[in-house]
């Protein structure tokens, strides 16, 4: 019984990853791994903008846009979204085999209800950090002794070459491994897989870019001048349904720490609880982390524990086994791309009247410019995307101040001598444009706008 729910919940985690693909972040990942197979280098340089040409650009994410890049070449849009299904599926079977401990049933699915729900609301899309969740998971289980810690010297690699993330299973795993000795326990098991998962990250800095992959994550902490004023690295509002899901969880483990006191529960819950307040970023990963303490304090909820196998287990599987490869070609078959909300038809106006010329100068929204990527790769230039992490601190000033609205908009723009601005209709910049004597509204629907220069 417990297998079965497990594929069930591996079945619901590939649904979620089967959904249509939308994140702007990804179609620029998407982009530079056909830059990958197109020229067969790694871009250092940016290639996509006339804000920051030719800036330098650590591409941190590069294993990753690589299987974007493989998957699209081999087998289009199709074999991405397959991709990231999978992807999603393994990091569903990954929860639920950390919910082990818990023992019953009962207690199993009321710990992996949240977590599914973080993953439904924003977390398990396609961008790089789903291959990092499957890296956590496999780190987590190794410190639980349910897995050779010697396989985390690859999978720390390959996490280290997908997603910046990295160092937050070496903290996890360190913190488990305190918290056990505090316990006054042997932390023989959380030792090893710290230390093969610190070996790993030292081999991660064989790649292509080198060992400045390490100190990626690092380099970008310190610009909280920028990040600040991206929504992600925000603290959460807790206005999504996911958000709330890891409240949840956070106040059910607290529960049972009070009922079941332990160190190696306590701090990994205080650490990654405070750092997914800090950062709406950080409250998928810190859900997953939470979960070998949640399945220890509900070790006794129930009694079924599922380890009896009925008749009518095996057919059921075999059905589910059979609508998940049918939903896999249902989706690899039907529309991949969901573009709402991207100016889709404003480019297409834009293009078809000459204003997408190789030295055209349009400014738009970052998650337009990823769009742009995505569509064009690099025949466009466009103003930004959503690469904070690369842009010189005066454009990315620039483009806050128009994204707030700012009355300075007309300086902002001007700075960067355009031949067009493309802008969400509703937003204050939009219109300001549509009010002002210096601008001609030459394009205009429910959503965006395009104003040129009169």
């Amino acid at each position: 019984m417990a297998g079965l729910v497990g594929g069930v919940v591996a079945f619901v985690s590939l649904l979620i990853g089967l959904g249509p693909l939308n994140d702007n972040s990804f179609f620029t990942h998407l982009a530079t791994g056909r830059i990958i197979w197109a020229t067969h280098h790694i871009p250092a340089h940016d290639p996509y903008t006339f804000t920051a040409p030719g800036h330098a650009w650590v591409v941190q994410s590069w294993l990753a846009s690589l299987l974007y890049g493989a998957a699209d070449k081999w087998w289009g849009p199709g074999g991405l979204l397959l991709l990231v299904g999978v992807t999603a599926a393994a990091v569903g079977t990954l929860v639920w085999k950390l919910t082990a401990p818990a023992g019953a049933l009962l207690g199993r699915v009321l710990i992996v209800a949240p977590v599914i729900i973080v993953g439904v609301d924003s977390g398990w899309v396609e961008r790089p950090l789903l291959f990092g969740l499957v890296a956590l998971g496999i780190v987590l289980l190794a410190a639980e002794g349910r897995v050779d810690p010697r396989w985390l010297v690859p999978v720390m690699w390959v996490w280290v070459n997908v997603h910046g993330s990295f160092p937050l299973g070496l903290v996890a795993v360190a913190l488990l491994a305190l918290g056990r000795r505090l316990d006054h326990e042997s932390s023989a098991v959380e030792l090893a897989a710290l230390k093969w998962a610190a070996i790993g990250v030292a081999v991660g800095a064989i790649n292509p870019i080198g060992p400045r992959l390490l100190v990626f994550p690092f380099e970008l902490l310190r610009r909280q001048d920028v990040l600040s004023n991206v929504l992600e690295w925000q603290a959460p509002k807790f206005t999504h349904i996911g958000q709330r899901a890891f409240i949840v969880e956070v106040v059910v483990a607290v529960i049972f720490v009070a009922r079941r006191p332990s160190w190696r529960t306590t701090l990994p819950l205080a650490a990654f609880t405070a750092a997914a307040l800090l950062g709406a970023r950080n409250v998928v990963i810190a859900s997953i982390i939470l979960l070998p303490g949640l399945a220890r304090g509900l070790a006794d909820l129930g009694e079924v524990t599922g380890k009896e196998r009925r008749a009518i287990h095996r057919p059921i599987a075999v059905v589910l086994a059979a609508v998940a490869v049918l939903s896999m070609v249902a989706a690899a078959a039907g529309p991949v791309y969901s573009f709402n909300g991207y100016p889709v038809a404003a480019v297409t106006w834009a293009e078809h009247n000459g204003m997408l010329t190789p030295d055209a100068r349009v400014v738009a929204r970052d998650f337009v410019g990823n769009y742009l990527e995505v569509r064009y790769g690099t025949r466009v230039k466009v103003f930004v995307d959503d690469r904070f992490d690369m842009f010189p601190t005066s454009v990315l000033e620039d483009t806050f101040a128009l994204n707030r609205g700012s009355p300075t908009w007309e300086t902002s723009i001007d700075a960067y001598q355009p031949t067009a601005v493309l802008w969400p209709t509703k937003e204050p910049v939009g219109q300001y444009l549509a009010a002002s004597d210096r601008w001609r509204v030459v394009y205009t629907d429910e959503e965006f706008l395009i104003a040129v220069p009169r």
